[in-house]
């Protein structure tokens, strides 16, 4: 009679399977768990407008401020654009510059299409063009650009960097009736300067130009161009005085005959 063999003494042994399963096998749920795809960048909302602005908007300095905070955000938050940010910076920044260079030039006469005044073989002038304060002479006359009624006579003052002269029978608002230098020196002093000028302005250069017994117009006042500080230092002690009209422009000239 056979007796059945009986369940072995210890039980056998079995690794447990690990998440991975043995070598050589797949995964159990398909690969390594925790790797991702990196997230796409993002552009910077704020690059994009300074970049746009920089293009089609004349507001000054927005785009450049944009830009330069844009700039930052970007370094701090990773974001892309800073091409575009970049971009907006020397985009609006070349045009600030173009936009100075042709105040400048404006201001002191070198775009005037028409250039230097034209003059006969006496000096008379013929033809409108644009001249410095500097070089306006005994006679000539002149618009301001509208710089006559912005002081008044008693002050004078380097009301504009450069005129307009224009033949005397065409619509002005002054006309030098003389031009004289200071006495080199130290710089006097703003109110000495215009106490000179005024003292000699208003005196015998006057009536030499206008006459004894002159018929001015009543709107007509003593105006004179002096030497500021900054200029004297550069050599410059020439004073113009003329006769000047803020109300308006007049025709002819005032000079008389044989002045």
């Amino acid at each position: 009679m056979s007796i059945p063999p009986g369940p072995p003494p210890y039980p056998e042994q079995y690794p447990q399977p690990g998440p991975y399963g043995p070598p050589g096998q797949p995964a159990p749920f398909g690969g390594p768990q925790g790797c991702y795809p990196p997230a796409p960048q993002k552009n910077n909302a704020l690059a994009i407008v300074a970049f746009v602005m920089s293009l089609v908007c004349a507001i000054p300095l927005v785009p450049l401020i944009l830009g330069i905070v844009a700039l930052s955000q970007i370094r701090r938050r990773g974001e892309k654009g800073k091409g575009l940010a970049v971009a907006a910076i020397v985009i609006h920044g070349a045009t600030i510059a173009f936009y100075g260079i042709l105040l400048i030039l404006g201001l002191s006469g070198a775009l005037d299409d028409a250039g230097s005044p034209k003059r006969d073989t006496g000096g008379q002038v013929t033809g409108s063009g644009s001249s410095k304060v500097s070089d306006i002479r005994k006679g000539d006359c002149f618009n301001t650009g509208g710089d006559l009624a912005d002081y008044q006579d008693e002050d004078g003052g380097q009301a504009s960097f450069s005129v307009r002269v224009l033949p005397c029978d065409q619509p002005h608002e002054g006309e030098a009736y003389a031009v004289f230098d200071l006495e080199g020196g130290a710089y006097p002093g703003t109110e000495k300067v215009t106490s000179l000028a005024e003292e000699k302005c208003s005196g015998t250069l006057l009536t030499d130009y206008v006459g004894k017994d002159p018929q001015l117009s009543e709107k007509l006042e003593v105006y004179y161009y002096f030497p500021q500080a900054a200029t004297w230092a550069l050599g410059d002690r020439e004073v113009t005085c003329f006769l000047g009209d803020t109300s308006g422009a007049s025709t002819g000239s005032v000079r008389a005959t044989g002045s």
